[in-house]
């Protein structure tokens, strides 16, 4: 007989728990009647979110009464031995906060079904709070302070941090907190990541997290999953479950190469005019994609550019020597309000962070990305660096794996979906992204460039009849 820690299928998964807490205190398992549960993880938001669909035969939105305003307890784990925060859906000790009854249908007479959506509960206090306070120090324990503070969002959860390299010294005028860290993240630079400035914060399962795109490249592959693994047995004679967890159900690519976009948002090149208003002078800082390439971090350690260097064939230049992009930036200078020594904190720090910043955020976004689906566990978290095995899909080459899209990715969006509705399923859908190749890098020459344009390059002018008279004269 299989214990209930061990996994028996592909997608299999337990609801310990599922527990509505009213306004009121009094709490109600609702456990037995869900339908599906999905659950969101996303780089780019700061909390988590989700929604619970059950089928109610007790009209539980009159008579509990569910107004908008209760707290959800949820546990749900693949089978496992060993199950620990970073290993579940674990929120019986900080509950989840439903927000909102997205829907309630009649199914039949005396059955309906409801939409319940939740969200942490530090979103909840994000909008109930604002900030009216100076801080100085790393950005990294400023947010952190953030964070933990009774007086604002009073987190308890796990939070893991990339330290940050520089010290600033702020002034929050009546902000809410996420909109301090937001800020707090254009300006930090990272200590352990190449001085990475590509910061998020983000929450999973597992806690709250401040870590950059390099720093989130520089973590070991978590996980693997290839295109149609065949079923193995183990030492048992058995079907081995945990491989297929490593099939690949299905994907999508979801970016194509946009080079008038990626021109346009900075991704490829930027300059950056800042004007020092205290000492009077205009500074010129450029940015470009290839430059800074081995700088930054990528999830494939020997990846290679997305587009070449190769001069465009126009203006005989590099792509990447262009004035698509460009910002004005104005600043007090970081050593102009201290006396006899060196000021130790930064105003804004832009020069340092700003073109890199943006550039990073869209090579994420445009550069390879797929919408992967697999089969579900709950191990599996936004910001996880996993490894893509994906098969050529030509003849006309003699390799078995696509290069352009096997490699490491991060996945920067994931939804969970827990169905009980029929067989029991858990499933992935995730968004995965990588801002590199595997293999050689483009070529960078461009041979018989002449040769492409022939065109003589004549002007014609159109001549006009003296006699031409327009229609308002023919009247």
């Amino acid at each position: 007989m299989a214990r209930d820690d061990e996994l028996k299928y592909a997608g299999e998964f337990r609801i310990d728990e599922c527990t509505i807490i009213t306004h009121e205190g009094f709490e109600y398992s609702i456990t037995d009647l869900i339908e599906v549960v999905n659950f969101y993880e996303d780089i780019y938001s700061a909390t988590v979110s989700g929604s619970v669909i059950v089928k109610d035969t007790t009209n539980i939105a009159m008579n509990f009464p569910i107004i908008g305003q209760e707290r959800l307890r949820l546990k749900i784990l693949t089978p496992q031995t060993n199950p620990t925060r970073e290993t579940s859906i674990d929120f019986t000790n900080s509950p989840l906060y439903i927000y909102k009854i997205n829907l309630q249908e009649e199914v039949n007479q005396g059955s309906q079904v409801l939409s319940l959506e939740f969200a942490s509960s530090e979103g909840l206090r994000n909008q109930t709070s604002r900030i009216s306070q100076s801080y100085s120090g790393q950005p990294s324990e400023i947010v952190e302070k953030i964070l933990r503070d009774e007086n604002y969002l009073r987190s308890k959860k796990e939070f893991s941090i990339e330290p940050t390299a520089n010290n600033v010294k702020i002034v929050f005028p009546n902000y809410k907190p996420f909109k301090c860290i937001r800020h707090l993240l254009n300006i930090s630079n990272s200590a352990v990541a190449n001085s990475s400035p590509s910061y998020l914060f983000y929450e999973t399962a597992a806690g709250f997290n401040f870590k950059t795109f390099d720093g989130l490249c520089k973590e070991p592959v978590k996980f693997f999953f290839r295109e149609n693994v065949a079923s193995v047995l183990n030492e048992r004679k058995v079907v081995d479950v945990r491989l297929n967890l490593e099939t690949i159900v299905s994907y999508q690519i979801v970016t194509s190469k946009d080079t008038y976009r990626n021109l346009q948002n900075g991704m490829i090149a930027s300059k950056l005019i800042e004007h020092d208003i205290y000492n009077k002078k205009l500074d010129l800082h450029k940015y470009d994609y290839l430059s800074n390439f081995d700088t930054d971090i990528h999830p494939d350690e020997r990846g290679s550019p997305i587009i070449a260097a190769a001069e465009d064939l126009d203006t005989n230049k590099p792509i990447t020597d262009s004035d698509a992009k460009l910002y004005v930036s104005s600043t007090a200078s970081g050593y102009s309000f201290s006396e006899g020594e060196n000021y130790p904190y930064q105003s804004d720090n832009r020069n340092q962070t700003l073109q890199r910043k943006k550039s990073r955020k869209i090579q994420f976004e445009s550069g390879i990305a797929l919408n992967v689906e697999v089969p579900g566990q709950t191990a599996i978290h936004a910001g996880d660096k996993i490894r893509l095995e994906i098969g050529a899909q030509s003849s006309l080459v003699q390799k078995d794996e696509d290069t352009l899209l096997t490699g490491n990715y991060i996945i920067t969006q994931l939804r969970h979906t827990f169905s009980q509705s029929g067989d029991a399923k858990h499933s992935i859908v995730m968004r995965v992204a990588k801002d590199s190749k595997s293999g050689k890098a483009y070529g960078n020459s461009v041979q018989n460039i002449n040769a492409l344009y022939q065109d003589g390059g004549k002007s014609t002018t159109t001549s006009t009849d003296s006699d031409y008279y327009s229609a308002t004269q023919a009247i």
